[in-house]
């Protein structure tokens, strides 16, 4: 213990290292219900990450409320129209009005498959290329839902 300025001042132990995996005791009220669990470190900073995460998404998502608010007010004016008061909102949010639609077409294709000559005689093109092509898309603006293979023709040059 140490003397300063007439106030006793007791110097906290500090861990000279960092444990993760330490058990640490704290404290929670919840209401009228207090409660002390016993928890390691890592799982603590991990609910305090995720503690400010939620924190921050509350005051954006306050801040939009906020905005809608207001620009409700302003598009209430009968010079708007529906779409600009829709794109005004939308421009807010941050999401691009768009709507899906399923489109349906024909592909065609060429491969080529090495085949051994021990089973050219039973070879099914259909079957092989059911089990060994797919259909992907690269981009996220287009799923692809189903595929199929209607026909295939195979040249035995």
């Amino acid at each position: 213990m140490e003397e300063t300025y007439g106030a006793t001042v007791t110097p906290i132990a500090v861990p000279d290292t960092y444990n993760p995996s330490a058990l640490v005791q704290y404290k929670v009220i919840n209401g009228e219900n207090v409660t002390f669990p016993i928890t390691k470190v890592t799982d603590l900073e991990w609910d305090l990450e995720q503690g400010r995460r939620w924190n921050q998404n509350y005051h954006d998502l306050k801040e939009k409320v906020n905005g809608l608010e207001e620009l409700l007010v302003e598009l209430y004016n009968p010079n708007y129209t529906k779409e600009e008061a829709l794109q005004q909102i939308a421009e807010l949010f941050g999401f691009e009005l768009s709507k899906s639609v399923t489109v349906t077409g024909t592909i065609n294709f060429e491969v080529i498959i090495q085949v051994p000559l021990d089973e050219v005689e039973d070879f099914d093109a259909h079957y092989k290329l059911g089990d060994e092509l797919s259909l992907t898309s690269y981009g996220s603006d287009v799923e692809v839902n189903d595929w199929t293979i209607e026909s295939t023709d195979v040249d035995w040059d």
